[in-house]
């Protein structure tokens, strides 16, 4: 990160430090296995790098213990009570935290592909859109900032359909550069891995213009590397230093690409997070 962001006293970033750590903390504490993704996301102006996921099998934990589990994350009493109300349907639940200039903040995710996959095998032609995870966020410091996310998965559309429905979301944006690059990644995919009906999902937010897509790319086995010249394309358009983004570009380059989100926020500034395996 640049350095005009790193005048944290160090009482802070030891605070920002266990805030970061809590949620691996909470699951050794009750030896719960888990997997392990990490993200970086990139916007006009900035890179954030301290952001990963934490996936838990349903039937490595209990109800009981995801209530814990949340309740020492903080998490506000309203969007408890409604993770306890939509857990029942879940096959995995992810634990994560990000961290931007401003402030950190964690989100809890429930997962319902189990449930998609069993109703597509019954019924193969009924690919109408389906909700794949619900998604609780709240930032730690201010907890009243919260948000409810809805994952909608369109099963099996072709990579041209998604590569559509992706410039659909971005027709708002400012400069459009995003779209081109994006497409590139597709293409890439596309090459590595022929057209593998990659999980496609679209993101709504309570109370918010943001519009977002994240696209799951697992199966192209890609590398960070692979997609070094389109990421930098993209670095010198949002105008990202150079420094930070060369190191980190050095740091997960040989990791395996996991997925890519982007769109637009709620502020109207287009972004992209690429995904990947630690």
């Amino acid at each position: 990160m640049s350095h005009r962001h790193n005048h944290h006293r160090p009482e802070q970033l030891t605070q920002r430090a266990q805030q970061a750590a809590l949620p691996f903390t909470l699951l050794e504490q009750r030896e719960i296995p888990c997997g392990y993704e990490r993200s970086f996301k990139i916007s006009p102006g900035k890179l954030l790098a301290n952001r990963y996921l934490l996936g838990i099998s349903r039937a490595d934990t209990t109800p009981e213990i995801l209530k814990e589990i949340c309740t020492g994350l903080q998490m506000p009493e309203s969007l408890l009570a409604q993770f306890q109300e939509n857990l029942s349907g879940a096959n995995l639940v992810f634990l994560g935290f990000e961290e931007n200039q401003e402030n950190a903040s964690y989100r809890v995710y429930l997962e319902y592909w189990d449930k998609i996959c069993g109703e597509i095998k019954q019924a193969p032609h009924k690919t109408h859109p389906r909700l794949m995870f619900l998604g609780y966020k709240w930032d730690i410091e201010h907890p009243q900032r919260q948000a409810i996310s809805e994952y909608t998965c369109y099963p099996l559309l072709s990579t041209s359909e998604i590569a559509e429905r992706i410039t659909g979301i971005y027709k708002t944006a400012k400069d459009g550069c995003t779209v081109g690059c994006l497409h590139n990644i597709i293409d890439r995919a596309v090459e590595q891995a022929g057209d593998r009906n990659f999980i496609y999902l679209e993101v709504s937010e309570t109370g918010s213009r943001r519009s977002s897509f994240d696209l799951n790319l697992y199966k192209s086995r890609l590398r960070i590397d692979d997609l070094e010249d389109i990421l930098i394309d993209l670095q010198g358009r949002y105008k990202i230093k150079e420094p930070p983004f060369s190191r980190l570009l050095e740091l997960v380059g040989p990791k395996r690409l996991g997925h890519i989100s982007g769109g637009i926020t709620g502020d109207g500034e287009e972004f992209v997070t690429c995904y990947y395996e630690n």
